[in-house]
Parts: C-alpha cells; structure tokens; sequence
C-alpha cells in the first residue's frame, strides 16, 4: 500500500507530462474501439447484403456452374424435382427460393445496354432480398406477369420509366437467341451502384420461358432457421457429388473481408504500441529525474523489486487513466453511431455487385471489444514502460547520491 501512496503521489509531481502521456493512450484506445466497430459494422453491411441479395445462407448449384459461374452457364441448371425438396431438412430451413441469373441486352429502339437479370419467385423474394421495401417508384412483380423491376440508375441509363416496354435479348439454355418484352413495373434503390446500374428482377416463370428452363434453376437460394448453424445444415444437405452446397460464411467475399479484418488488428497494435512510446519516454524521463532519489532509496534498504514495482505502478495509473478516458470515449462514439450510422452513400454508389456494401454504415461495437481495448491498453502500457524502468535497477546507491 505504501509503494500505492507513493505512486499516486508521484503521479502529481510531472501533472502535465503525464496528462499527455495519458491522452496519447487515450487517443489510441477511442481510435482502436472506433474502428474495430466500424470494420465490424462494414462485415454486418456485407454479410446482410450478400446474404439478402446474393447467396442466402446456403447456395445449391452444380458444381460445374460453380466453376464457370463467371460465364453464367444455364445449360448447368438444377432440376426442381419432388426428390430434390425432399432431400432438404426441412426442419431447419425457413425458406426455399429458386433463381436464375442470366446476362443480356436491355433496350429500346437501336439503345442496347448489358445487364443482369434475376428470376426469382417474388411472394418467396418479399422475405430474402426485401425488393418491395428499396422501391423508389411503381409496383412490386407479380408471378407470371410478363414485367420486371429495374435498378433506379439503370432505367435512367436506358432512359425508360413506369409503364415502359423494354426488350430483353439473350439466349437459351440452349445457347439460342431469344427475346421477349417486358413491362417495367417500378424501379429501386439499394445504394450499391453495381446493383443499381446494372440488375432487374422477372418473376421466375417468366424466365423459365425466355430460357428455355422449364421446371428448373440456375442456384436455390435457402433461408435457415439458426444462421450459425448453417455450416452444419449445408453438410447435413445429401444431393450427390453433382452439387456445390456452400453457406454464407464460406462466401469469397466475406472470405475476404474476415482476412482483412485480421490485418486490421495487426495494425491496431502498432498503432498502440506508438502511442505508448510517449509513457515510455516520460518512464525514462523519470528514471532520469529521479536517479539521486532512486539511490537514496536504495542506501535506505528498498531492493530493486519495490523500486521497479513503484514504477511499474506509477506507469500502470498513466495507462489506467489514459485507457479508461479511450474507453469512455470510444464506447460512447460506436455506440452513438450504432444507431445514427455513417452515410457512405458516396463510396458505395461506385461498389461492385460482387462487392456489396452500403449505403449506411452501422457501427458494430461488443462489450468484447471494449473490454479487450482498455486491458490492452493497460498491458501494453506496462510493458513497453518495463523496459526504461529496468535502468532503475542498474543504479548504483553511491554514485547516485553524488548525482548533481
């Protein structure tokens, strides 16, 4: 308690030095707890986007789709049998939603622009990819009505609004030309610009026609009951080797954006451990300042373990101080724009369909997260101040106290 009384003390002697030393730590800590909730935020963003409009939480194709997926193979279609549902465990589903990606040419007259067409079932689609709720103008589609919902900014590219009849050109299964005209029943907004300026959704039957697929799909999008389950649902899933049955978790993107989160952290102890240098610098400012007084101590029978833990303990109550301002801080800034989020309108306008993101940013702080920041605030404090503390220890009494 003594060597405490001291510290504390000691704390006071320099007031404005350790101020500083403090908000250094504290700075790091708000930086550190901001933008692991933010790189956090973003995974949420992604992985609900990818989910809701890209993959589900289980994707069935064939494997020979998954493997040309980027040339959009329909002719690697799935067949929509009674056997293949019942090979489903139904019990842990909560929804089922064939689909059919195509490529094709949209437009008017002599206007022809490239996209990409969705047939879905849109009752099943009200759930997954919520198209009615991103809806700026028009109506939602209706099963077997020949129409479509267009992306807000690639109607404008072709120029066309409610109630106008586009001409839809690709080729069949069969890898024959076909065509057909569709009525363009609303438009929407995701705020993802590859989605917007690029993609339309027809119901499913309606693609089935145009391409020849009757009675079968390019992918089954599945909902499951439990999310973090669905790794064990999709290898519970038996439909033979012909099959790719891969969960959200295993999506390249997210892939991706879980190994950049990794970095992230690396970079975040750098940036600590810079920050902590200043308790350091004022450790050995200290050893400095002190070393007449650290030598009387030592003439007056205190060993160098008390004298390194009255160091340690003074250097631990800058790191205390500093992490817990950082973590105060921090924490109310995540947990404020948890709520408010952050509009990267801007940024996500220009992001790929097979990077979604955006357009609001919810921050995704965790008491884990918080905790961990300010004990790795305080342990990163005491250690890098350990070493300037250990000149103390060199000190010799008698040479000490003739120290001008």
């Amino acid at each position: 308690m003594q060597l405490f009384k001291l510290a504390y003390r000691n704390f006071f002697r320099n007031t404005r030095r350790s101020i500083i030393s403090g908000i250094s730590v504290a700075l790091a800590i708000t930086a550190i707890i901001f933008a692991r909730s933010y790189i956090g935020g973003i995974l949420q963003n992604m992985s609900g986007n990818v989910i809701r409009l890209i993959s589900g939480h289980i994707t069935i194709t064939t494997k020979e789709y998954e493997r040309r997926e980027r040339l959009i193979p329909l002719s690697e279609s799935i067949e929509l049998s009674n056997d293949f549902y019942q090979s489903l465990p139904e019990e842990d589903i909560e929804l089922i939603s064939p689909r059919i990606k195509f490529g094709v040419l949209l437009g008017e007259d002599e206007l022809s622009i490239p996209a990409l067409g969705y047939a879905l079932n849109p009752e099943k689609e009200r759930d997954i990819a919520g198209l009615q709720k991103r809806l700026v103008e028009g109506t939602y589609l209706k099963s077997g009505e020949r129409s479509a919902i267009l992306g807000k900014d690639l109607a404008e590219r072709l120029n066309m609004t409610v109630g106008d009849t586009m001409t839809v050109i690709t080729r069949t299964a069969y890898d024959s030309p076909t065509g057909m005209n569709l009525v363009i029943n609303g438009t929407f907004r995701t705020g993802i610009g590859g989605i917007d300026r690029s993609i339309f959704y027809i119901p499913l039957e309606v693609g089935q026609t145009l391409l020849d697929l009757e009675g079968r799909a390019t992918e089954v999008i599945i909902l499951v009951k439990d999310p973090g389950n669905a790794i064990q649902i999709a290898q519970s899933i038996r439909l033979g080797n012909d099959y790719s049955i891969v969960p959200f978790q295993y999506n390249n993107v997210l892939r991706y954006v879980n190994l950049a989160e990794t970095i992230y952290s690396i970079f975040y102890l750098v940036v600590l451990l810079v920050a902590c240098s200043a308790i350091a610098n004022t450790m050995l400012m200290i050893v400095f300042e002190r070393t007449k007084e650290i030598g009387m101590m030592k003439a007056l029978g205190l060993n160098n373990l008390s004298i390194v833990g009255l160091l340690t303990i003074e250097a631990g109550i800058i790191g205390l101080v500093g992490s817990f301002l950082g973590t105060v801080v921090g924490t109310i800034l995540s947990y404020w724009l948890k709520y408010e989020g952050i509009d990267i309108s801007m940024v996500s306008s220009t992001a790929s369909a097979d990077l979604p993101f955006g357009p609001i940013i919810y921050l995704a702080p965790t008491p884990f997260i918080v905790i961990s920041a300010f004990l790795l605030g305080l342990l990163i404090t005491i250690i890098v101040a350990l070493l300037p503390i250990s000149r103390a220890i060199r000190i010799n009494p008698a040479k000490a106290l003739k120290t001008v």
